[in-house]
């Protein structure tokens, strides 16, 4: 009797080994990485033609201290996809905020040369940060991207209490089961946006920190009688989108 079990045991395991690499190679792959690469000769001299001669400075927020910024990449089996942005020279928003505006550009090489790049339909980007008084605004190495529908004086509030209020914040992120393995990384103020009324806080602010582990927070701001609170938070996937 053992010795006709013996086949079918052997069998049985050598269709484990084969099973088992084979239900590996099945296993959901992670998303690669888009593809990337630096500017091609005549997509940097072409650009500079466009940038000088078709882009007023009331579209560009004022003359550029600065050479554009590449963003070229692409997904597999696709093509590339080139973008260029232009930091218009810092100059005071308020007495209190210096401002740049970033504006995008968009390449297709199909068009017939000269007319190669387009504005971006995507709105300009504005960025601030603190001024100093009595100072002409300088470029900042760090900037906070700013939605235009944000009052000014909110902008200059959430700048100087951004440290206070995070780490009220991080109270929260225990209560949230998005949030709380966040709860002790350092994050950096990225950008100030509106954010809607919640239940007894009908005035709000939206606050958003991105992580050094390439994660996002979004934090809702109570505004009370010139008060800020941390009021609820979001570290949801999709709120990076």
């Amino acid at each position: 009797m053992r010795r006709a079990l013996l086949p079918a045991a052997l069998a049985a395991m050598a269709w484990s080994a084969y099973a088992a690499p084979l239900a590996k190679s099945k296993a959901p792959q992670p998303p690669q990485p888009p593809q990337t690469r630096e500017p091609s000769a005549e997509e940097r001299s072409s650009f500079d033609d466009y940038y000088r001669q078709q882009v007023p400075a009331n579209v560009s927020g004022g003359a550029s201290l600065f050479a554009p910024a590449f963003d070229i990449q692409r997904r597999r089996g696709q093509p590339w996809q080139v973008i260029a942005r232009v930091d218009s020279s810092p100059r005071h928003f308020t007495p209190d905020l210096c401002r740049q505006i970033r504006t995008s550009y968009i390449y297709d090489a199909k068009a017939p040369k000269g007319q190669r790049w387009i504005s971006s339909a995507a709105a300009p980007e504005w960025y601030v940060w603190l001024a100093t008084p009595n100072v002409i605004c300088t470029a900042a190495q760090y900037t906070t991207r700013m939605d235009p529908a944000v009052n000014p004086a909110d902008v200059t509030a959430l700048l100087r209490q951004h440290r206070e209020l995070l780490a009220r914040a991080r109270l929260l992120f225990a209560g949230n089961s998005s949030c709380a393995r966040q709860r002790a990384l350092t994050f950096r103020f990225s950008a100030i946006e509106p954010a809607a009324p919640a239940n007894g806080a009908p005035a709000m602010v939206g606050m958003v920190f991105e992580s050094d582990r390439d994660t996002r927070v979004k934090v809702a701001v109570r505004k009370h009688r010139g008060e800020y609170v941390a009021w609820n938070v979001n570290c949801a996937q999709d709120s990076a989108d």
